[in-house]
């Protein structure tokens, strides 16, 4: 299905209450939220969903969006200025893939509903019927969320400055990490070939092969 670049986001649903949740809306209300640490609020989303809607966990998947040059532009950011977007060096939300056809994105940092419909979160978002330079265009990692729960760890030491102090408060619970890794969040961000890197990272998609994986094209 064609995404038509002048329907408003509302005519696809984004100002519906979208059908098929994941969990009550009283446990959307109550996730643990840190901001400028996307990569760890999606994984507590991934603990929940793994707590309370374990068959439902094996269509869920971690997206992180980075390129090469850390600078990504997205739209409808709770940081974004007016309609400026945003230019994140990597961001992580989460996809319900809830039918064949309908599909949900979750992302905390949006202004847009939460969960809101990937096809309007897509053209609000995204917005890839925007030309951009080339370092500036978006890759996509997908992530299945029981690899990135048995798997990711980080020890945010990305988020310390020369002197050894947060730039940004931490989450306010112990590092996220496995039996054998404290720190791996820079194999996720990094977008180059994944020649080398275990299965449990996932896949790197353009932007156009993320589009046809969910049947959109513009």
């Amino acid at each position: 299905m064609a995404l038509d670049q002048g329907r408003q986001a509302n005519d696809l649903g984004a100002n519906q209450q979208p059908s098929g949740l994941l969990l009550e809306q009283s446990v959307f209300d109550n996730l643990i939220y840190t901001g400028n640490y996307c990569e760890e609020n999606v994984y507590q989303l991934c603990k929940e969903i793994a707590a309370k809607e374990p068959d439902r966990l094996e269509r869920c998947y971690v997206l992180f969006v980075s390129n090469a040059y850390k600078h990504v532009p997205l739209w409808k950011q709770k940081k974004c200025e007016g309609d400026l977007p945003v230019l994140w060096d990597y961001h992580v939300m989460l996809i319900y893939e809830h039918t064949t056809d309908k599909a949900f994105i979750y992302d905390q940092d949006t202004v847009l509903p939460f969960p809101c419909p990937l096809k309007a979160y897509i053209l609000e978002a995204f917005r890839p019927f925007v030309p951009l330079l080339p370092s500036f265009r978006r890759l996509y990692r997908l992530v299945p969320a029981q690899a990135y729960l048995d798997h990711f760890a980080s020890d945010r030491s990305h988020m310390l400055d020369d002197d050894g102090n947060f730039m940004m408060p931490p989450p306010p619970y112990d590092p996220i990490r496995t039996k054998d890794c404290i720190m791996n969040l820079h194999d996720y961000i990094e977008m180059s070939k994944d020649a080398g890197k275990p299965e449990y990272y996932g896949e790197v998609l353009s932007e156009e092969a993320f589009l046809q994986r969910y049947q959109l094209k513009i």
